[in-house]
């Protein structure tokens, strides 16, 4: 029988076609190229920071999602995760991979769920749910663009969607999914909440968000 490797158990970086970088099982961006990431290709603190020595705090949310959560072209304290985190008194640990589409979202959440205590809170983030994660739509020489469009067209992407928003259906943690108005959800689900914000306006995003924040702390202070 062919074996498989187990992603989860990777301890370093691999290469393959789609994944470029896995650290600790997690997908990762690549580090070489951005000074502002950490140990696993992550914008955010080490993952030591964020949930202490034994990687057991509580007080924290997760991010997920592509460009829209990590804002590269400026400092990460002036990014919307950082700010909310300040805002709101929580830590934070940035799972957001460039150009990752509903795919790195959905593997780097897995991963997580499988490996850590869950956080209080998800956000997420996407600008283009619907690409396809490991592929450079720069260097269209195989035709990835339309490729991508005629997936769209036959539904593969609504599969995909379908597939994860019932995956996360029973999750009993509050996700708050942040789209601008044109933006293509990521998960079409009733515990998933929809905030209509440009991401690109990390303040608006940290007010929006902090608003509803407090919501939920009220509802489960009653």
């Amino acid at each position: 029988m062919e074996s498989h490797t187990d992603l989860r158990l990777i301890e370093g970086p691999i290469t393959t076609d789609l994944i470029k970088n896995v650290y600790n099982g997690f997908i990762g961006n690549e580090k070489e190229h951005h000074p502002t990431l950490n140990a696993l290709g992550h914008r955010c603190d080490e993952l030591e920071d964020v949930l202490g020595k034994s990687l057991d705090f509580k007080k924290y949310f997760i991010v997920l999602g592509d460009n829209a959560g990590l804002h590269m072209h400026q400092p990460v304290e002036e990014t919307w995760p950082y700010l909310l985190a300040k805002e709101t008194n929580h830590t934070y640990y940035n799972l957001c991979i460039i150009n990752g589409g509903l795919e790195a979202v959905r593997y780097n959440l897995l991963v997580w769920l499988n490996k850590r205590h869950p956080p209080k809170y998800i956000f997420i983030a996407c600008e283009w749910a619907n690409r396809f994660f490991g592929v450079d739509y720069e260097d269209d020489t195989h035709n990835i663009v339309k490729a991508s469009n005629l997936g769209d067209d036959a539904g593969y992407f609504l599969g995909r969607q379908k597939l994860f928003s019932m995956l996360v259906e029973h999750l009993d943690v509050p996700i708050y999914q942040i789209l601008r108005p044109t933006d293509v959800p990521v998960l079409i689900s009733s515990n998933v909440k929809n905030i209509i914000v440009d991401h690109a306006d990390d303040q608006t995003v940290v007010e929006t968000l902090t608003g509803h924040f407090r919501d939920v702390q009220r509802s489960r202070a009653v």
